[in-house]
């Protein structure tokens, strides 16, 4: 950890917590669009946390987590290590309250692409280039990432999710996830070399352990989010020996014990309205019945039946990517439900 940290033009040295930007792009009025950026150094040594969050527009929980913690939680008299807060990484989206990059309709996470956005393009897109300049400033300098999103329904469950495909970053994944302490779903993908250079990546590539935090009520500052998220990250710090502190439990919504794997997605054969049978959280055997999508008229076209004995976490239907606004209604193939299954 260095004595002093430089991320954009907010510079640290120990014991200090000090704000800036990092650099972003202009739009065509000469406007700067750029990424706010909190650092806070450790008057010792330790490693060096980075927390990001509104990686998509939508989803800002993330912003008050990371404010709370930089702001109230952590003193960095007492914090061993460094922690670099960016509570919006993609400003714009958020500047238009959609959940892509309005100006060119592109993921900065590089996700719901077969050509996904890299963060190894200066002089890309809009978009590659707040990527580029992410990686350069603040992703490269993390010993872990905290990528904190959220799901849009306040009835979707909390979860992490951690790719254990990695040996240089399975053994911290595993520990970040379980100090975290809601319902874990992990996948195991091996990430080659010549995979695209997307931020997640590249941090993989790098050994940088990078876990995805999905809050719920995406659109709201509100519990039970802020208070979950705080803990959860709070509790990851501990564990790692940033701060003092005894582990604390989370608590007060549903929580699905064992190794979670993700299924896959279900999609719509119909269009129309849609009702929901079932909570996520609810175990469910394979063929049973958690929705029924019906016409303006209240016929019912299709019974959405679960693939596979397992779990919902959420309903994203309705979620339009690059609109602001989504409804409880679906077309032909829409998404319906991420369904999990667990050991236990």
């Amino acid at each position: 950890m260095p004595e002093q940290l430089k991320v954009g033009t907010a510079t640290a040295n120990r014991g200090e917590l000090h704000k800036g930007i990092i650099k972003g792009i202009e739009l065509n009025t000469t406007t700067s669009i750029d990424i706010p950026v909190l650092v806070m150094n450790g008057a010792k040594e330790g490693p060096t946390l980075l927390m990001v969050s509104t990686q998509h527009g939508i989803e800002i929980q993330g912003i008050e987590v990371i404010l709370k913690i930089m702001r109230e939680k952590v003193n960095p008299k007492d914090l061993r290590g460094a922690i670099i807060g960016i509570p919006v990484e993609n400003p714009l989206a958020f500047m238009h309250h959609q959940y892509l990059s309005w100006i060119d309709n592109l993921d900065l996470g590089g996700g719901g692409s077969a050509s996904p956005l890299t963060a190894d393009k200066p002089t890309g897109t809009a978009t590659e280039r707040l990527a580029y300049q992410l990686w350069q400033e603040a992703w490269s300098k993390a010993d872990m990432v905290l990528n904190i999103h959220c799901n849009t329904r306040p009835d979707s469950l909390f979860f992490t999710e951690i790719n254990i495909g990695n040996p240089k970053t399975k053994d911290r994944l595993v520990k970040m996830a379980e100090a975290f302490g809601v319902t874990n779903v992990v996948e195991s993908i091996l990430i080659a070399d010549d995979a695209p250079d997307t931020l997640a990546n590249l941090a993989v590539k790098n050994g940088v352990p990078d876990i995805l935090i999905e809050l719920i009520d995406g659109r709201w500052i509100s519990d039970p989010s802020t208070t979950a998220g705080v803990k959860g990250i709070l509790n990851i710090m501990k564990t790692f020996d940033m701060i003092d502190g005894d582990i604390e439990p989370q608590e007060g919504f549903p929580i699905i014990p064992g190794t979670c794997t993700f299924h896959g997605i279900v999609h719509a054969n119909r269009g129309g309205l849609i009702r929901f049978l079932k909570t996520p959280g609810d175990y469910m055997q394979k063929g049973e019945i958690f929705a029924e999508i019906f016409n303006l008229y209240g016929d019912v076209l299709e019974r959405v039946a679960c693939p596979v004995d397992g779990y919902i976490w959420s309903y994203p239907c309705g979620d339009i990517l690059g609109t602001p606004g989504s409804l409880q209604a679906v077309q032909t193939g829409a998404n319906i439900a991420y369904v999990f299954t667990t050991d236990k």
